[in-house]
C-alpha cells in the first residue's frame, strides 16, 4: 500500500494540522470532550467558503434511494451484533459449566467477534443520532454509555496486582443483581463502569499488561467447600470471589445483550419513522446526514478520543481496547464501516462514492488516497507497540500519530467542501 504521508497535503490544508493539534492540547485540559470536538467541526465549516451546488433529479433520486438502502444496512448490521452478543453468551454458559484454558479462550475470540462487529455500526449509529429528535438522541446516547464506555477504571470491577481486594467482585456490601450493578456503573465517576464491552473485557482478560498474562481460567473454578481462612472470617460460599466473579461475568454479558436490545428497539421505531418522511425530505439534507455521520466517526471516534491524548503523552487511555489488547480491531472496524458505506451502499448506478466523486473533484482525486493511508497508519500505531502500549520511542510515535491527524483531517476537509455546499444550495 503506498505510503503517502505529509506528500498529499495541500497548503491550504496544511493550517488544520496546526488547528488540530492546538485543540488536543487543550482537549486533554477540559473535562468536556464533546464540546471541543464540536468547536473542532465548527471551525473547520466556518474557515471554509465554496460556490454552492445543485443536485440534479437523477442524483436526487439516487440519494433517496440509497439512503432508503443504507437504513436495511443498519437493520443487518445491529442484527450481527445481537447474533454476535448471543454467540458470546453461550460461550461464556458453557465455559462456566467447565472452566478451562480452552474454553475461556473461546470466550475471548467470542468477545472480539462481538466488540468488532458493534465497532463496525460506529457510522450508523452517529447517523441514527443525527436523523432522531433530540429526546431520542440522549437515550441512544445514555445506552451507548452503558454499552461501550472506556476508558475504564478496572479496579472497580475487580482485583489488581497492586490492590488484590479490590472492585466490585470483592466488594460483599454490593449485591449481585443486575439492578444493582446497573446502579454502580459511573456512580461517582464517568469511568467507573460496571458494565458494558470493557467492563466485561477486564473480567475475561484481566490486566494483561504484557499481553502473555491474561486472567487464568481458575479466578471462575467455582468454590463448593468453604475453605477454612473464609469461614474464620465469616464468610459463606456466596461471597467468595471466585463465585462472586461468576456471577458478575453472567450478570454482566447479560446487561450488554439487554441493553443493546433496547438500543436496537429504539432505533427500530425511529427509523420507522424516517423512512415514511423519507420521500418528503430534500436529498441535499439526506446526503448532508450521511456525511454529518461518517465526519463525526472520524472527530469524535478516532481523533478525540485517541489521537489527541495520544498527541499529548497518553498511550494508555487512548487505547479502546488495552486488555485484550485489540485496539487495532476497533480502528479496523471503525474505517471498514465508513468504507462500506461509500462502496458498497448503492443503487444500480450510483455508489455514495461515486455521488461525491461527482459532486467534488478534490474528493475524487485524494479522499481515498487519504483513506487507505489512514487506515495502514492507524493498525500500525495501534498494533506495533510491542507487549505495552507505552512506545518505545516517544519521538517517532509522536511522529506516527502527527501524521495520523493529517490524513484524517484532509478526509474530513474534502467532505466538507461537499457538505458545506450542500448545505448552502437547500
Amino acid at each position: 500500500m503506498a505510503n503517502y504521508k505529509f506528500a498529499l497535503v495541500a497548503p491550504c490544508i496544511r493550517k488544520f494540522v496546526a488547528l488540530f493539534v492546538c485543540a488536543a492540547i487543550m482537549h486533554a485540559c477540559s473535562e468536556q470532550p464533546n464540546s471541543s470536538s464540536t468547536a473542532i467541526t465548527e471551525t473547520i465549516s466556518s474557515d471554509l467558503v465554496y460556490p454552492r451546488m445543485a443536485l440534479d433529479s437523477a442524483t436526487s433520486a439516487a440519494v433517496t434511494t440509497l439512503i432508503a438502502q443504507y437504513l436495511t444496512r443498519i437493520d443487518s448490521d445491529f442484527s450481527a451484533v445481537q447474533s454476535e452478543l448471543e454467540s458470546m453468551q453461550s460461550e461464556i454458559e458453557r465455559f462456566l459449566e467447565n472452566p478451562n484454558a480452552t474454553a475461556i479462550n473461546a470466550v475471548r475470540a467470542a468477545w472480539l467477534r462481538a466488540h468488532s462487529a458493534y465497532e463496525l455500526t460506529t457510522v450508523h449509529r452517529h447517523f441514527a443520532q443525527t436523523v432522531v429528535n433530540e429526546a431520542t438522541r440522549l437515550n441512544l446516547l445514555s445506552l451507548q454509555y452503558q454499552i461501550n464506555h472506556w476508558p475504564i477504571l478496572p479496579g472497580y470491577i475487580d482485583y489488581l496486582s497492586s490492590y488484590p481486594e479490590s472492585g466490585i467482585v470483592n466488594d460483599m456490601t454490593v449485591p449481585l443483581t443486575a439492578d444493582d450493578i446497573r446502579a454502580q456503573h459511573g456512580l461517582f465517576d464517568i469511568n467507573e463502569a460496571a458494565v458494558g464491552f470493557h467492563a466485561l473485557e477486564f473480567l475475561i482478560w484481566g490486566e494483561n499488561r504484557d499481553r502473555l498474562s491474561p486472567r487464568p481460567f481458575s479466578d471462575f473454578q467455582a468454590i463448593t467447600v468453604l475453605p477454612a481462612d473464609a469461614e474464620a472470617r465469616g464468610l459463606a460460599l456466596d461471597e467468595l470471589s471466585n463465585n462472586r466473579r461468576r456471577v458478575m461475568l453472567v450478570l454482566s454479558t447479560e446487561i450488554l445483550n439487554q441493553d443493546f436490545e433496547s438500543f436496537m428497539a429504539l432505533w427500530a421505531a425511529q427509523s420507522n419513522d424516517f423512512r415514511v418522511r423519507l420521500e418528503n425530505v430534500a436529498s441535499p439534507y439526506l446526503l448532508g446526514d450521511l456525511l454529518t455521520a461518517l465526519t463525526s466517526v472520524l472527530i469524535e471516534d478516532v481523533l478525540a478520543r485517541s489521537l489527541y491524548p495520544m498527541l499529548n503523552g497518553d498511550f494508555t487511555d487512548s487505547f479502546p481496547s488495552i486488555f485484550s489488547h485489540s485496539s487495532q480491531n476497533v480502528a479496523s472496524a471503525q474505517l471498514f464501516g465508513l468504507e462500506q458505506l461509500l462502496l458498497e451502499t448503492s443503487t444500480e448506478s450510483m455508489t455514495l462514492d461515486q455521488i461525491l466523486s461527482n459532486l467534488s473533484g478534490d474528493y475524487a482525486e485524494y479522499f481515498f488516497q487519504n483513506f487507505d493511508a489512514s487506515k495502514e497508519c492507524l493498525v500500525l500505531l495501534f498494533s506495533t507497540q510491542g507487549a505495552s502500549p507505552i512506545p518505545t520511542s516517544a519521538a517517532e510515535a509522536e511522529f506516527t500519530v502527527v501524521e495520523c491527524i493529517n490524513q484524517l483531517t484532509n478526509m474530513i476537509d474534502y467532505v466538507e467542501q461537499v457538505q458545506s455546499r450542500l448545505i448552502g444550495s437547500v
